[in-house]
């Protein structure tokens, strides 16, 4: 028997100037010029899976493309697929559609949070948790997390549970990000478990952003936080989405998982009276095949990001920059600081940082000062491309870091 072939082909590059994709054709707004490779954005270079695709391409062909509503199939697709891949058990009941998983937690941070109120956040942290606190007139608490060394000897970020519990005083709601974008940590049950319990204590709403769920290294397991959720006391619920795992971020569409019914109903009441609808037909289209189809996909795309994470490891081992070892997301997190080129006196923004990897690098990864003060320093890199353009990218790196010291 042949073996079974995989789903895409990682070594096309899909995305590219002109297609419309943000990656590309905002790197001039973004850093000043068009030339720099893209490895901003958290998304795919290569296409979606074939099993995606070819739905797509059938509901094309039916014509006609009216409002859409989830059918009993879509929520058989993402019970199952919670089922399956991480032993999560949940009622089709549970299931709310929402537009995606931020516009989920504004909604949240609505319903069940008071004008003014404290919401926590876990910095350094995907850039949008800030904002989505900011434009609902709420307080943000920031809960730095700290680089400790792990078990296995590797430097890792863990949570500050003494000053969460200090925080969690007077707080109304915690924003997660379960796996953690950008350190790559897939947060295990101790550590969620420890989450729980402080929330419960002090009353305090966990929101548990897991759209990264599905991406996570060989050898190691996402935890949903409802695992330890409900034994902690607390009260709370997951948002997430397929985008990330098949590639799917521009269709939009996400859900819910709410299992509290009293919660469900007051979290529906808010999405109902923003009037955005249920989905859209080819997100809809998108979430029932990739989850029917597509157990074996998050393998083989986190194959072949280890490829990648394994050749920026190698290429940066002489240079002044320490990766963090990821756990889950195809995202990788650069310790720059050894470089001297970050002064938060001087250059509060970071800037001299960022110019180096668009000036002389051309690169254009993301500013690890965006994703809070604990970023300073740091750069974050979309492992997610044709290893080609890896390999690419960290030649003009270390050609404009040895250029640099030869000066």
């Amino acid at each position: 028997m042949s073996a079974r072939q995989p789903s895409t082909d990682f070594t096309r590059l899909a995305q590219y100037p002109g297609s419309g994709c943000e990656k590309y054709d905002r790197r001039g707004e973004i850093f000043g010029r068009d030339d720099v490779i893209p490895l901003w954005v958290a998304d795919m270079d290569f296409p979606a899976p074939d099993f995606v695709t070819e739905a797509l391409a059938e509901r094309l062909a039916d014509g006609a493309f009216g409002y859409a509503k989830p059918t009993a199939e879509h929520v058989e697709a993402i019970t199952g697929w919670l089922a399956g891949q991480h032993d999560w058990h949940v009622g089709p009941e549970t299931i709310v559609p929402v537009p995606g998983v931020v516009p989920a937690m504004a909604m949240a941070i609505r319903a069940f949070t008071s004008p003014g109120a404290r919401v926590i956040i876990q910095p350094p942290v995907y850039f949008p948790f800030f904002q989505v606190v900011r434009d609902q007139g709420r307080e943000l608490v920031e809960n730095w997390l700290v680089e400790r060394d792990s078990p296995d000897g590797r430097r890792r970020y863990q949570m500050d549970f003494e000053v969460l519990e200090q925080q969690a005083r007077g707080a109304e709601m915690l924003l997660l990000c379960n796996p953690h974008n950008p350190g790559g940590r897939a947060w295990n049950k101790e550590e969620l478990a420890q989450v729980a319990s402080i929330c419960a204590r002090h009353d305090v709403m966990v929101i548990s952003d897991e759209i990264h769920m599905d991406l996570t290294y060989p050898g190691i397991r996402h935890t949903p936080f409802a695992r330890v959720a409900d034994a902690g006391g607390c009260r709370w619920f997951t948002v997430t989405a397929p985008g990330k795992t098949f590639n799917t971020a521009g269709i939009g569409g996400g859900y819910a998982v709410i299992p509290d019914a009293p919660i469900r109903k007051r979290f529906d009441r808010e999405r109902r009276g923003m009037h955005l609808g249920e989905g859209s037909v080819f997100g809809l289209t998108a979430l029932k095949a990739a989850y029917q189809h597509g157990a074996q996909w998050p393998a083989e795309l986190m194959a072949h990001v280890a490829i990648n994470r394994d050749r920026v490891f190698e290429a940066v081992r002489d240079l002044p920059i320490e990766p963090m070892e990821p756990e889950a997301t195809y995202l990788l997190w650069l310790d720059c600081r050894g470089m001297g080129l970050s002064d938060a006196a001087s250059d509060p923004e970071d800037r001299a940082l960022q110019r180096f990897f668009i000036d002389e690098a051309g690169l254009g990864l993301s500013q690890g000062i965006i994703f809070g003060e604990p970023g300073r320093g740091h750069m974050r890199i979309n492992l997610a491309t044709p290893t080609r353009v890896i390999d690419r990218a960290m030649a003009q790196l270390r050609e404009a870091w040895w250029k640099r010291t030869d000066r």
